[in-house]
């Protein structure tokens, strides 16, 4: 396929490419960070499109740069701001805190290693400015030139076949996602005045264990109403906060979380069952 053919056909399936690379990175980070296995993504696919926008920043703005000490400078700033803009974007969008690295700590060999120290306003970190600027000079000087390559190789008919079945999927994903969280702002807006609202009627001590079965009652219900997908944001962003309803967001979390331990706990006893009865 030529060069020049398919500009925005190339950089799309570049930063989808580029995305699911950043997925894999991210998911295992995170696995090892928490010690366990974590779907990292706002979107439903195995695809992080702020690392891919990133990586064709990268390629596109800095790819000519020669010096490696230069690059890794100019894409670890060129990639931070990006990270930062990016979360205060999708915080204005949907008034919650996606990540912050104020807590971002790793626990290696019974050791606790302070990763975000250094940062700025949470969105972004010192470690994460060497590690972007690390991964820009693999990314420029060997895994790019490679996957030009490689998408040139790909026949011209079959290359345009790939990119509509990518950007169909992408798009899908994003209006889905986007309209599954649309609104809950406002849900718990309701759910913490409606919280209020019981604290003030059921005021004084003899009173409290009936308030907070009340507003326990509340928050289960409120849970029962959330959709697949919001349900699996709060699993999957394991420091989300909001920016409005802290409180209210942090009854919502251990409510979701401890059904997850609950149903981890029954499916063992389950397969403890099975086991007992197949030795039986």
């Amino acid at each position: 396929m030529p060069e020049s053919a398919l500009t925005f056909e190339r950089y799309f399936f570049w930063l989808v490419v580029y995305s699911m690379i950043g997925w894999v990175y991210e998911s295992l980070l995170e696995s090892f960070r928490q010690k366990k296995l974590v779907n990292r993504g706002f979107l439903n696919g195995p695809y992080l499109p702020i690392y891919g926008s990133g990586a064709l920043l990268d390629v596109v703005i800095l790819g000519w740069i020669q010096y490696p000490v230069i690059l890794f400078l100019a894409s670890s700033v060129i990639t931070c701001t990006l990270e930062f803009f990016a979360s205060v974007l999708m915080e204005k969008l949907f008034h919650i805190r996606w990540w912050d690295y104020n807590d971002f700590k790793f626990h290696v060999f019974g050791k606790t290693i302070d990763m975000g120290k250094f940062n700025i306003q949470g969105r972004i970190c010192l470690a994460g400015f060497i590690a972007f600027g690390t991964l820009s000079i693999a990314l420029v000087y060997y895994l790019h030139p490679i996957m030009v390559y490689l998408t040139d190789m790909i026949p011209f008919t079959t290359f345009q076949i790939i990119f509509a079945i990518m950007f169909a999927v992408v798009i899908v994903d994003i209006l889905f996602t986007v309209s599954s969280l649309a609104g809950f702002h406002d849900q718990f807006d309701r759910l913490t005045k409606t919280i209020s609202r019981i604290k003030t009627n059921t005021v004084g001590k003899v009173q409290s264990t009936a308030a907070y079965e009340k507003i326990n009652a509340a928050c289960e219900k409120f849970v029962k109403t959330m959709n697949p997908q919001q349900i699996r944001i709060f699993r999957t962003f394991t420091q989300l906060r909001s920016t409005k309803h802290p409180k209210t967001l942090e009854r919502i979390k251990k409510i979701i979380f401890r059904r997850k331990n609950k149903i981890n706990e029954e499916e063992t006893n389950e397969h403890s069952a099975d086991l007992s009865d197949n030795g039986s």
